[in-house]
């Protein structure tokens, strides 16, 4: 089987981290040959694990949804570009390059069977970000018609399931849910190594960890606010583990809420698993969410995680709230709540946290490969490969 992943992206996230792990691990005795096509950006941050590559940068001009004139440029040059490959299979990781590789093989009237891997709720994201009719209404009809035109679509979440199908017309029969998976081993062993950087923090009171890139949609203020009520019942210290371009709004608001010596922000760090481990709660916040790894690595750690209940991925990787505790988003007396009634319970802890390790080894990256290699090796004997 020759498989093709196209991903149009240039830094390095959750999405970025399947592609990583399918190209490291895939049964290559099932999978004879791998093309990846991306941004030389991004073939910088993953393995050589595939036998050709090209770089898009050049070929594929935009990465996400800029115009209709400008998508048909691109599903243009995909089209040639899934025509010389000659793949039996192209997967379009993330949402445009999804759309890139469905319609570039519809349009060309190509025999590739396509993958349009959508890695979070998309209603979510256009009803907070996006503005106009027009710029809505293209949005919407490109979704659903890739989601009409993919031979199967692959989601990290039921959440982000329902949301495909129920807002964008994707055949519930086509629609795959295959939650993202982690080496639980490999993040306990890392999680060893020194957290540095917390000296300024009371390390006789209980820690608080978030490691997250620090942006809008993943609503630190929320946590920040939550942390200023904490502090009337239980004193506590928060690390704030990632950078991004809201990081100085977060610092602003710590000291205007008078945290400055309760919260610290140690910035981007290679590896993030002593901060989370080192910590007695984790604390995840989002707008909306496909699935959320962090969480899955807090767990493996043996760290309980309070998160809010956002759109969708949360609820999926708590499991309904049986491996961490769930809270209403957007409700910051209720995630202060939730944190102060956790730390004050320690048998709660302990069984989140024997849970939470149940949880993590259970949805293993072991798992979630083979159940992409499943869907790989259900469609090639469709064309009679």
């Amino acid at each position: 089987m020759h498989l093709l992943i196209l991903h149009q992206a240039s830094v390095f996230g959750g999405a970025e981290r399947t592609t990583r792990n399918l190209l490291e691990m895939l049964d290559r005795s099932v999978v004879q040959r791998i093309s990846f096509a991306a941004p030389d950006a991004l073939r910088d941050l993953m393995p050589v694990a595939y036998d050709d590559y090209v770089n898009t940068a050049n070929l594929i001009r935009h990465g996400y949804f800029v115009s209709p004139e400008s998508l048909e440029q691109d599903i243009e040059a995909t089209a040639r570009l899934l025509g010389e490959a000659g793949a039996d299979v192209a997967l379009g990781m993330m949402h445009y390059s999804a759309a890139l590789v469905v319609k570039a093989t519809a349009n060309a009237g190509l025999s590739t069977k396509t993958i349009a891997s959508f890695r979070g709720p998309t209603s979510e994201y256009l009803s907070r970000y996006e503005q106009g009719t027009e710029r809505i209404a293209f949005l919407r009809h490109t979704i659903a018609d890739t989601s009409r035109l993919a031979d199967r679509i692959l989601v990290p979440s039921q959440g982000t399931a329902d949301d495909t199908c129920t807002h964008f017309g994707a055949p519930r029969d086509r629609t795959i849910v295959i939650p993202n998976g982690i080496d639980a081993a490999a993040v306990r062993s890392a999680s060893l190594s020194p957290a540095t950087g917390l000296e300024s923090l009371d390390s006789a009171l209980p820690l608080l960890c978030v490691a997250a890139r620090l942006s809008v949609e993943k609503e630190l203020e929320l946590l920040i606010h939550a942390m200023r009520l904490v502090q009337r019942t239980r004193a506590c210290t928060l690390v704030v583990v990632g950078d991004g371009p809201e990081r100085a709004n977060l610092e602003q608001q710590v000291a205007e809420s008078g945290l400055t010596d309760h919260v610290v922000f140690v910035g981007h760090r290679q590896n993030v698993y002593p901060y989370i481990h080192k910590a007695d709660l984790y604390v995840h916040t989002c707008q909306f969410e496909g699935f959320g790894y962090a969480m899955l690595e807090a767990m493996a750690c043996g760290t309980p995680v309070v998160a809010t209940d956002c759109p969708h991925g949360p609820r999926d990787v708590l499991a309904d709230g049986a491996c961490g505790v769930l809270v209403p988003p957007a409700d910051p007396n209720a995630l202060a709540t939730a944190i102060v009634q956790l730390l004050a319970d320690d048998e709660r802890r302990v069984e989140l946290t024997e849970a939470g390790k149940q949880r993590a080894d259970e949805l293993s990256v072991e798992r979630m490969v083979s159940s992409y290699q499943a869907v790989l090796s259900a469609l090639v004997p469709e064309r009679g490969a």
